[in-house]
């Protein structure tokens, strides 16, 4: 989980340095806004914090390439953290992938996907989504769709023994 953190706030902190031009300041928070994207960082007073940025670029093909990111810690320990990147191409297809992290007193949740636009119009994508409570009961799910085969979707679940049971709809 740790290295989830780290790739995604090390990504946040890139755009940060990126998307730096003209900066705003007020009390406990800083914005900046780039010719490519923008970020912002704040702190609360009771130990809170969040950093988020995001910035668009164009790419040799005739496209752009676009990221985005953040991350925030709670007052009382949790944390979470996304990212994105976004490929556009000259001929309108488009694919993206993001992914996330979150983990507090009740548990913690990743979960990432691909969606695919083709130059056509048609879509694909896939996602995959893992949870554990507190407790270590835990939920595994996965889902994807293709205008082909439409959507496939699978789940699994355990309790806190780690026996496999229903999961809850």
């Amino acid at each position: 989980m740790n290295k989830i953190f780290t790739m995604f706030a090390v990504s946040a902190a890139v755009l940060a340095l990126v998307g730096a031009g003209v900066a705003e300041a007020r009390e406990g928070r800083v914005k900046a806004r780039g010719q490519n994207g923008a970020v912002a960082a704040g702190a609360g007073p009771h130990g809170g914090a969040f950093a988020r940025g995001g910035g668009c670029v164009p790419n040799s093909a005739g496209g752009a390439e676009c990221a985005s990111g953040g991350a925030v810690r709670g007052p009382e320990g949790g944390r979470a953290a996304r990212a994105s990147r976004t490929t556009i191409n000259a001929d309108g297809s488009a694919t993206r992938t993001g992914g996330l992290a979150a983990e507090g007193a009740n548990g913690a949740v990743t979960s990432s996907g691909t969606t695919t636009r083709n130059a056509d119009g048609t879509y694909t994508g896939s996602r995959n989504t893992n949870a554990t409570r507190a407790d270590g009961s835990t939920y595994a799910g996965s889902s994807s769709y293709d205008p082909a085969t439409g959507v496939t979707r699978s789940t699994t679940c355990t309790d806190a023994s780690g026996a496999v049971v229903a999961c809850p709809r």
